[in-house]
């Protein structure tokens, strides 16, 4: 066997293994000079291991031949192309006579996939030693110590936040206008972002304060967050962030994008005359002097009928924004998450007439973390007696949704559901009061975000429900929540295991994650989770019919595996994404299942959850982020979004409702 295969990290390889990279490897004779990679070059991505002689590491973009470090034998090089898809970053040329072994980048994947000590090991070069995700660490730092100070100068983050390269913001150092991107933040953060320069965030609103926001802020809403925030004067605004740090630092990288974006557009518009004439009668034709037809058709559907409005106040912005940051210490109040909690058990004991703590040690409480319209929609007595009628609604004025290639027929009802509630406002008051009768709804959310369900199981076995459920042949209390953001995660279901202890059965967290597996639509079922933060690996138990999930939607596929957790939507690259998929066999990537899952293992081993209690993580693929046509940006139709979200929330619940033993 060639001692070649004793560098680092092939040298953890098998014997089998050696043997088949033995087989393909290419040697090759370099003579001094000859250049052994091209700067550039996109076509190139063998690995190198290099037996014999030494090679110099050339930088051009630093100055014609300008050396930057070298290699020695007993080393390899050269991984990144088969890796990541990146071209050559410089050119590595003999220094001395040398002798290679090349492996092909398609040979190497396939071995990294295959072998897991090679992909461990490797995952420590790439990290620690060639400190490929050195970015990430430093933008977190720079937000900390910002935050630790007290206040953040977005301007100062941005070139830290550049460097990056987000995959949600491809375009970020470029000239041209990332729609996509800009949206994607702009929807996310209130909507008085083109006219706010400070941004006053606090985990707890100051007691000066409280009263002020109640009687004399202005609410100001973000369309695709759950954000709570006023408008205190003109230019400055109050966010009242959620427990963790994910809240802030999505916060802050949707205002980079946004910032970004809004000086890309700013400076389309530095002549005086278009800044005035944007205020006249003459807006719509100056705009088509600045703007292509493809650009205006964006900015309208960002802002419908204020785009004159809101470039107007981008260009006296100057994207100076600052955001100041206010922790509360010696704090012995109430933390938002055992507020929260508070709402539950008061609820829980008028809906069962029994607190928490009262009932018996084997009730059983069932929590499912999910969009709650989905559970509530499968459980909804109104909704299975009314299926006749909605489905005659909809073959008269949505046929289109009627005729759509459903392979579960329940999932047309879903469908119509919203659009019929629409046109008839009476029937969504019909339908809050005969629900009532198996749940209760929590609206206030003690500024958690976190919409509330309450379920008493044993009078749904008096109710019609989903057509595709099992009745229910069991008692029980079904704690139905929102989906939680990032590390308020944690917070959100300690609070709940304290409260119901050893009576909760299972956990159930359905979401949507972002695939590196298959299609949009597909699902995905974490047997383990990958923080970003520190590749800390949490393999907690996972109790789930994995064929009979296949069933109930055999037209997409079903992946199991690793599940990447990662510090927040916009905080990840196509190297870092690269890196998970292949190092680490990661199938799809979201934002809290750490969080659940350490303290979900956590409070199993210090007893306060039985040993027994059934874990499930389960989601469906919303988007591709290493595909540039399948993003966030671009939503879901309802014929790719329902069904398989509907057969996770579904399998979850056939396991709660059906009988033990089933």
């Amino acid at each position: 066997m060639p001692d070649i295969l004793d560098i680092l990290p092939f040298r953890y390889l098998g014997r089998e293994a050696r043997e088949r990279v033995a087989s393909k490897l290419v040697w090759t004779d370099w003579p001094e000079g000859r250049a052994l990679v091209k700067q550039g070059d996109l076509t190139d991505d063998r690995v190198f291991l290099l037996e014999s002689g030494t090679v110099d590491i050339i930088d051009h973009r630093l100055g014609p031949d300008t050396k930057v470090g070298q290699i020695e034998a007993g080393h390899y090089f050269g991984e990144r192309p088969a890796l990541f898809g990146e071209p050559r970053a410089v050119e590595v040329r003999a220094q001395t006579d040398c002798r290679t072994a090349t492996l092909s980048g398609d040979d190497f994947v396939a071995l990294v996939r295959s072998e897991r000590s090679l992909a461990h090991a490797l995952t420590f070069v790439l990290r620690d030693k060639q400190g490929m995700f050195t970015d990430f660490t430093s933008f977190l730092a720079e937000v900390k110590l910002g935050t630790s100070r007290g206040h953040i100068v977005i301007g100062r983050l941005i070139p830290a936040y550049k460097r990056l390269h987000p995959a949600l913001h491809r375009h970020c150092n470029r000239p041209d206008i990332d729609f996509g991107a800009l949206q994607y933040a702009t929807r996310r953060l209130p909507d008085n972002v083109s006219r706010t320069f400070v941004w006053f965030v606090t985990d707890d609103c100051p007691p000066h304060y409280a009263e002020a926001a109640a009687r004399m802020f202005t609410d100001v809403t973000a369309k695709a967050r759950r954000r709570v925030s006023w408008e205190m004067i003109p230019g400055k605004s109050l966010v009242l962030l959620r427990d963790g740090l994910s809240d802030l630092l999505d916060l802050v990288t949707c205002l980079c994008t946004y910032a970004i974006e809004a000086r890309k557009l700013r400076r389309r518009l530095r002549n005086a005359n278009v800044l005035v004439a944007l205020s006249t009668d003459a807006a719509e034709a100056t705009l088509a002097a600045v703007f292509t037809p493809r650009e205006r058709e964006e900015l309208e559907r960002l802002w419908p009928g204020e785009v004159a409005q809101r470039l107007t106040e981008i260009s006296m912005h100057h994207e100076d924004i600052t955001v100041h940051s206010y922790k509360r210490t010696n704090n012995y109040n109430s933390a938002h998450a055992e507020t929260w909690t508070h709402q539950i058990a008061a609820a829980t004991s008028r809906l069962l007439g029994t607190a928490p703590w009262e009932l018996p040690e084997d009730y059983e409480v069932h929590v499912i973390s999910s969009n709650t319209h989905s559970v509530t929609n499968c459980l909804s007595p109104w909704l299975a007696e009314n299926a006749d009628r909605l489905l005659a609604w909809g073959r008269a004025h949505r046929p289109e949704l009627v005729d759509a290639p459903w392979t579960t027929p329940a999932d047309c009802l879903i469908a119509l559901l919203r659009p019929y509630l629409e046109s008839h406002p009476e029937a969504a008051l019909e339908r809050a009061q005969r629900d009532r009768d198996v749940c209760i709804s929590l609206g206030e959310t003690a500024f958690t975000g976190i919409a509330v369900e309450l379920i008493d199981l044993a009078k749904l076995g008096r109710v019609s429900l989903d057509a595709e459920l099992p009745h229910c042949g069991r008692s029980g209390l079904v704690v139905n929540i929102d989906y939680a953001f990032g590390q308020q995660a944690e917070p959100i279901i300690a609070n709940l295991v304290n409260l119901f202890g050893r009576r909760i059965r299972s956990v159930n967290i359905l979401g949507k994650a972002g695939g590196l597996r298959g299609e949009r639509g597909d699902l995905l079922v974490a047997t383990a989770f990958v923080t970003q933060l520190d590749d800390a690996l949490l393999c907690p138990p996972v109790h789930l019919d994995i064929e009979r999930l296949k069933a109930r939607i055999p037209e997409r596929q079903v992946f199991v595996g690793r599940v990447l957790t990662v510090l927040g939507t916009i905080l990840q690259n196509d190297k870092l994404l690269h890196t998970y998929d292949k190092l680490w066999d990661c199938i799809g990537l979201e934002m809290e299942g750490s969080f659940y899952a350490r303290q979900l293992v956590e409070s199993r081993e210090l007893g306060i959850l039985r040993d027994d209690v059934e874990l499930r993580f389960l989601y469906y693929v919303s988007d591709l982020p290493l595909r540039h046509d399948a993003s966030l940006s671009s939503s879901m139709s309802a014929i790719e979004g329902i069904p398989p979200l509907y057969a996770i929330t579904r399998e979850v619940l056939t396991a709660i409702l059906e009988p033990r033993g089933a």
